[in-house]
């Protein structure tokens, strides 16, 4: 399947992730910072009745993650088609932020998933707002 976003290349492409399961997708540096777009694209199976999530996690070292969920991404099951959806984020200021996808489809896999990331950094408003002025 082509991607969507010719000529960007998906932060991590997963082939499947079996019912009930998760895939940890790594770690991003909130340092430098200011915001994040996260899109995630899959292919339900065409039994699936269930959703799919792309859960965000908040470590303040890269080692110690909270148990609560910081946000997430409801990915809108539509039975045997390829979904998308994106999601501007807030970032904190220091830190890292964890992504784990679950499919919370006890019946059937999730397949073809693609993540991907594009970044505002925080100097880039100073620039902006310094700029302006």
């Amino acid at each position: 399947m082509k991607d969507r976003y010719e000529g960007f290349s998906p932060l991590i492409r997963i082939p499947s992730i079996a019912a009930s399961g998760i895939a940890n997708c790594g770690l991003i540096n909130c340092r430098a910072l200011d915001k994040i777009c996260l899109s995630i694209q899959a292919t339900f199976n065409g039994s699936s009745t269930t959703d799919a999530t792309l859960k965000i996690y908040y470590s303040p070292d890269g080692k110690n993650f909270d148990t609560i969920v910081y946000d997430s991404i409801t990915l809108t099951v539509s039975a045997g088609n390829v979904t998308q959806r994106s999601e501007l984020i807030n970032v904190p200021d220091s830190g890292f932020l964890k992504i784990i996808v679950s499919n919370d489809c006890q019946s059937y896999a999730l397949t073809n998933i693609s993540i991907w990331a594009s970044v505002v950094y925080k100097f880039f408003e100073e620039i902006q707002t310094n700029a302006s002025t």
